[in-house]
């Protein structure tokens, strides 16, 4: 892709609440993932595979967490001299005062104007973070070129009876132009004949200059409304383009579907089409030591970070770097975050465990597949009675 082609804008305002309390000190989009990774990761390694070197991350309302794993964008070759990674402060629509919401109000996308001036690209590509997938851009940006409509949009092909209700699908024409994104459960939405919905994956690609003037609009009339909800206008007003992506896909809206996409990385197909292909998934390094597994450990099925100690039994599980699994401890079909420590004895099953959790010995945590258990950041548990009142 020639320099400057295409600028990024990944936007981390996304809903949050179905989520906690994992999303209590943190957006959607640095969601540890898969052992290792961040959601964040995927849309940006999407675009650094493309060779885009102009990426706008839209913070959400507390950017640490953001600013902590990006730091300078090294990791995903986006320290440059020219273009780079650039953080901007988002107002959260849903903390902001009535007060300075009528400040805002002709004024709330002007650092999104102001980054895609600056760019000097000739298209902008829109992400989020919620919909993991590995995307190829060049190809999605061949296909908008190769067609007049001003909006490419993306869709994955997902089965009727797999879709939840408020899920955006695409209503699609017979000749396979978008002209609405609407909810699943929407009167007018109905099922191919092969009986499959075009989920949408919030991926919007159109003329740079075409979205400047959309924001510029938006500013005009005063609208305070989400970046996505704009695109979702644009695909209305214009009709666009529907690109569909083919690969693996997971969507995260809450505890339950979290849970769900990084059990199923756990299966080989699933994890080499994510993660394998010739599109690395890139994310922040760690230089640690390898996992170290005691002789009376028993590991099966499961996927294991960097730098932990392991002397209990792990059962098909996703585990991050740093952890301690102490001895005559089980834990099967869960996952447990950076840096957890669990007690000798203990039992734990469909269980999430966040960052630095303790765990004391002889407990049992057991959840379900539908509703597993989930021990917020930082919470340390030493007597049953406490996991009852989780």
């Amino acid at each position: 892709m020639r320099h400057n082609t295409v600028s990024a804008i990944i936007n981390l305002v996304e809903p949050w609440e179905k989520l906690e309390p994992l999303t209590l000190d943190r957006p959607v989009g640095t969601l540890p993932f898969g052992g290792r990774y961040r959601l964040i990761d995927f849309p940006l390694s999407s675009i650094t595979n493309a060779g885009i070197q102009n990426v706008m991350i839209v913070s959400p309302r507390s950017g640490r967490s953001v600013a902590d794993h990006l730091r300078s964008g090294n990791d995903w070759n986006l320290d440059t001299i020219r273009g780079g990674l650039f953080n901007f402060p988002y107002n959260d629509l849903s903390l902001i005062a009535p007060q300075k919401k009528e400040t805002l109000i002709h004024h709330y996308y002007d650092n999104t104007i102001l980054f895609l001036k600056r760019s000097s690209s000739e298209y902008t590509v829109v992400m989020g973070t919620r919909n993991i997938c590995n995307i190829d851009l060049k190809a999605l940006l061949r296909y908008h070129q190769e067609r007049d409509n001003p909006v490419t949009t993306v869709y994955k092909s997902i089965d009727a009876s797999e879709t939840e209700p408020d899920a955006s699908v695409l209503q699609l024409t017979s000749n396979g132009m978008a002209t609405a994104i609407l909810p699943a459960d929407s009167e007018n939405v109905t099922p191919n004949e092969n009986h499959k919905y075009a989920k949408s994956l919030k991926i919007f690609l159109m003329s740079t200059i075409d979205l400047i003037d959309i924001l510029k609009e938006a500013n005009e009339r005063g609208d305070l409304i989400s970046l996505e909800d704009l695109m979702l206008q644009a695909v209305m007003q214009h009709n666009a383009n529907a690109f569909e992506y083919t690969g693996f896909y997971a969507n995260i809206h809450n505890i339950e579907s979290y849970y769900n996409a990084n059990m199923s990385i756990l299966k080989e197909d699933n994890f080499r089409s994510l993660l394998y292909t010739q599109r690395r998934i890139f994310t922040k390094v760690k230089n640690e030591i390898p996992t170290f597994f005691a002789r009376s450990s028993h590991v099966k099925g499961s996927l294991c970070g960097t730098g932990g100690y392991i002397e209990g039994k792990i059962d098909h599980s996703v585990i991050f770097r740093n952890v301690f699994v102490n001895r005559n401890s089980e834990i099967k079909d869960s996952v447990i975050m950076q840096g957890t420590r669990i007690g000798a004895g203990s039992k734990i099953e469909y269980a999430i465990l966040d960052k630095n959790v303790v765990i004391g010995p002889n407990l049992q945590l057991k959840g379900t597949p539908e509703k597993p258990i989930v021990i917020g950041k930082g919470q340390r548990i030493f007597q049953q009675k406490e996991v009852a009142n989780v």
